[in-house]
């Protein structure tokens, strides 16, 4: 799509206006514009550290076309109706057994749930964690290569797999799992591995009360069921962080909500596809 003179002539009106060049890219982005016209368009108001990634040759159109797409019938799942991303239910990823086990594996290894951009406000997350990618057991490996394998992309371009648990009252207020480009956020954390592409998450049991994952633009809850997975692409075909994915974990109201979250990124080492697709 071929950059017009009324999108020239916006972008040249909201840069006069002061708004951020950041966002304006991600907007023009999200139109389908390559980033040599937005680089043109944006001329000397291109961001160029906040959008190096862009000229490093990652495939993103690749990125968000991942094997799992092509296997959703013979997996039992589908892909949720709205054009506005990309969010994958598997209703039946993990057995009961194997969940329980991984359950009782991370309640001995909880701490409390952090966030990148600092404390934010109390009670923004209020969860507990468990690093089960760090505790070197053979079991989790496995899972983890079950996850890498059922998406497509290769667990070198992933972090290493977490676990969380909410207890009663506890949640995760709205936030995108990606980091905000031209942030401290983002140079800490994506600058090396890159922006988190892919999230894979885990339903480890079933909630009795609460605990849904609600998707806040969609207006749309996903309650917690044993052995269920929800997938969501954190990016457009383009690159550009997709705030639709924007999701708050609802307070828990009886009981308790355990899952596993693992998040790809947008490089990694050697290639994209797994062996195992």
């Amino acid at each position: 799509m071929a950059m017009n003179q009324d999108w020239l002539d916006w972008t040249a009106t909201n840069i006069a206006r002061g708004c951020s060049p950041v966002e304006l890219c991600e907007i023009l982005r999200s139109h389908g514009f390559v980033e040599a016209e937005i680089r043109q368009a944006m001329a000397a108001q291109y961001p160029h550290d906040a959008n190096d990634h862009h000229d490093q040759g990652i495939d993103y159109a690749a990125l968000a076309q991942p094997p799992l797409l092509q296997r959703l019938t013979s997996l039992g799942g589908y892909l949720y109706p709205d054009e506005r991303l990309q969010l994958v239910v598997l209703p039946t990823f993990l057995s009961s057994d194997e969940c329980e086990r991984i359950m009782a594996m991370m309640d001995s290894k909880l701490r409390p749930s952090t966030v990148t951009t600092g404390n934010l406000h109390y009670g923004y997350r209020t969860s507990s964690t468990c690093d089960l990618g760090q505790m070197g057991e053979p079991y989790i490996a496995a899972i983890d290569q079950k996850i890498a394998d059922t998406l497509g992309i290769d667990e070198a371009w992933a972090e290493t797999t977490q676990a969380q648990k909410y207890l009663v009252g506890q949640e995760f207020k709205a936030h995108t799992d990606y980091f905000q480009p031209s942030t401290p956020e983002y140079a800490k954390y994506a600058g090396e591995r890159g922006q988190r592409s892919w999230t894979f998450m885990i339903y480890l049991n079933n909630t009795k009360q609460g605990g849904a994952t609600r998707f806040t633009k969609l207006h749309k809850d996903f309650l917690p069921e044993q052995g269920s997975a929800l997938i969501w692409n954190n990016l457009l075909p383009t690159g550009a962080p997709n705030p639709m994915t924007e999701h708050h974990g609802m307070p828990v109201i009886e009981g308790y909500k355990s899952i596993i979250t693992k998040w790809f990124r947008d490089r990694g080492t050697g290639f994209m596809r797994t062996s195992g697709e």
